[in-house]
């Protein structure tokens, strides 16, 4: 009887670990408020941030699993990245808003408008504990009379993690992370060197 129970327990242990694991469908999570945000001053410049466009393949999907299955979500790739780094900019004491086109954009008469594409939002699942990311993103500043900076940038990460059902959440929001904090460091100084 022994031996059965044992078998039994390994084979509910098995099922309990692959069911906490990440799930298909995935949570877009925004960046935590941080500490040691600079308020916008009266004569900090106003910057607009128009919602990327997703230049994706395919719109639907952001990764696969090791069972060849897709991981999807609801959220919005492009407002997820676009309004991270306008939260990003604000952080950093500009005047931000956020248009969802640039007609909107423009109707504000900001200083700087930044758009942007999104070319990758990827998440693989290499094995139970083994996540994957990879993220890039075109993006350009502009003044009301041209573009005065534009950019490719990437992010990727490969993490070990527990078989937890947010483990994607979270390498997904710390992959944004190193993509959006350099983006927004760039725009600030493209914008410093305009002054």
């Amino acid at each position: 009887m022994k031996p059965v129970r044992n078998v039994l327990c390994l084979v509910l242990l098995a099922f309990l670990a692959t069911a906490c694991g990440p799930a298909n469908s995935v949570r877009l999570l925004p960046p935590p408020f941080m500490e040691g945000a600079v308020l916008p001053g009266p004569k900090a410049p106003r910057v607009t941030v128009v919602a990327f466009e997703d230049k994706r393949q395919d719109q639907t999907v952001i990764g696969s699993r090791r069972d060849n299955t897709a991981f999807v979500t609801n959220d919005s790739v492009t407002q997820w990245i676009s309004k991270a780094l306008a939260d990003e900019l604000a952080r950093n004491g500009l005047q931000v808003s956020y248009a969802d086109s640039v007609n909107q954009a423009r109707a504000g008469n900001p200083d700087y408008l930044v758009t942007g594409d999104v070319d990758q939002v990827w998440l693989r699942e290499n094995s139970a504990t083994d996540l994957a990311t990879s993220m890039r993103v075109n993006y350009s500043v502009a003044n009301r009379q041209s573009r005065i900076y534009s950019e490719t940038l990437n992010a990727s990460q490969s993490r070990t993690v527990m078989p937890m059902g947010s483990a994607a959440d979270n390498i997904m929001l710390d992959t944004l992370r190193e993509l959006i904090k350099p983006m927004a460091q760039k725009i600030v100084q493209a914008i410093e060197a305009k002054k």
